[in-house]
């Protein structure tokens, strides 16, 4: 070969330039096949384009067609020209003659591996999809083990006990931030629950009372007044339970048992043969305290009602502890939202939330207004501390802030 150097701004330039004797052999072997012009150089070719990996011995495939072709550019001069054959047979190609030669065939497989490559099927495309997806996820996982195998260990190959540390005190961090996050979600879709109760039980009492001369449940008449009358001896009769008159919302079909249990109550009850019962079978089984009934019941549009009739809330606090004989605290919130506040349903069928036992009007939704006059005169005949008392004496225990 010959070769000539020319230099140019960016350095040295060196350009190959094919002999006539070399340019002559190669011409025949791509164009011709005419092994019987100079062998021994076409032999020399042939050799050479082995070492180059380059498919010579079938130049129908499409593969070696490209790299031959690719391969003879490279080689060739700096403006490509075709030969006279070659042109001729191009036009007869595009003018879609019927009788192809060999070289016209060799233009057909060109053109069909050049528009081949855009078109892919669905299964082809998603397959690759697929197959990058799970690179991608190859190098998330090769990450995430270099870094547990970045950990600092000691030369032993066991945990120090300052990478324990490190490690406890980390989980200890998540564990404190991630807990009370998910506890409160966990509260408020319970919440959110116990609200939803709350508007399907002013739906039910609504359909009852359409059905029922728009009185509200009630199974019995009224409660006694004797020294031995009670309402609250759920279980037993509907003459002392109040809550058998809000249990007829499941006996009349009306609601069930899972619509009047809020999901904050362990106890609630949810499951069981409804309606061979007259009432739930204990107070902690109930979530919803129903309102007192007096003799005659109360029709649900009672329009003449100067303030907002409460019909229903969560449970009361107050009648547990009267219960299981314990002191009362009268600003005491329901048990059902960890004591945060209350659900309260009115007549209207409106459902509220309140943070604070004691309503708008100053009534409290656990007491009838005589014992809650009787508990703040009390508590104004005690008094509230101002700053200016002392001790009762030495013996009288009395610390301040």
């Amino acid at each position: 070969m010959d070769e000539s150097k020319e230099p140019n701004q960016s350095g040295p330039e060196i350009e190959f330039q094919l002999s006539e004797a070399d340019q002559a052999a190669v011409d025949a072997f791509f164009e011709d096949y005419d092994s019987g012009s100079e062998p021994e150089r076409l032999n020399q070719l042939t050799r050479l384009l082995g070492l180059m990996d380059t498919p010579v011995s079938d130049l129908g495939n499409r593969e070696s067609l490209v790299d031959v072709t690719e391969l003879r550019a490279q080689t060739g001069s700096s403006d490509p020209m075709l030969t006279a054959a070659s042109a001729s047979s191009v036009d007869d190609w595009i003018e879609g003659q019927e009788a192809l030669t060999e070289r016209d065939s060799a233009h057909q497989l060109l053109s069909e591996l050049v528009t081949s490559g855009s078109t892919y099927s669905e299964n082809t495309r998603q397959t690759l999809v697929n197959k990058t997806l799970g690179l991608i996820q190859d190098e998330i996982d090769h990450s995430e083990k270099r870094y547990l195998m970045d950990m600092p260990i000691s030369p032993g190959g066991r945990f120090r006990l300052a990478d324990l540390v490190s490690l406890a005190a980390t989980l200890l961090l998540v564990a404190s931030v991630t807990i009370p996050v998910l506890s409160g979600i966990r509260s408020r879709s319970m919440q959110t629950i116990c609200n939803s109760n709350m508007a399907t039980a002013g739906s039910a009492f609504g359909a009852y009372a359409g059905s029922n001369r728009d009185l509200l449940p009630m199974a019995t008449a009224g409660f006694g007044s004797g020294s031995n009358a009670t309402w609250m001896d759920v279980g037993t009769t509907p003459e002392r339970s109040n809550s058998s008159n809000l249990y007829m919302l499941i006996r009349t079909n009306y609601a069930t048992l899972d619509d009047l249990a809020c999901p904050t109550n362990p106890d609630a009850l949810v499951e069981g043969d409804a309606h061979t019962q007259q009432d739930w079978r204990s107070l902690d089984e109930i979530s919803y305290s129903y309102r007192i009934m007096t003799p005659g019941g109360l029709k649900a549009h009672a329009v003449d009602q100067p303030v907002r009739v409460v019909l229903l809330s969560d449970r009361s606090p107050v009648v547990r502890r009267i219960v299981s004989k314990q002191p009362v605290r009268p600003e005491e919130n329901t048990p059902n939202h960890n004591h945060a506040g209350q659900h309260v349903l009115g007549l209207d069928g409106s459902s509220t939330w309140h943070r604070d036992p004691v309503l708008d009007q100053g009534d409290n939704l656990w007491f009838p207004r005589p014992v809650e006059e009787f508990i703040y005169r009390a508590r104004d005949r005690m008094g509230i501390m101002k700053g200016n008392e002392l001790p009762d004496g030495p013996t009288d225990a009395f610390v301040g802030p």
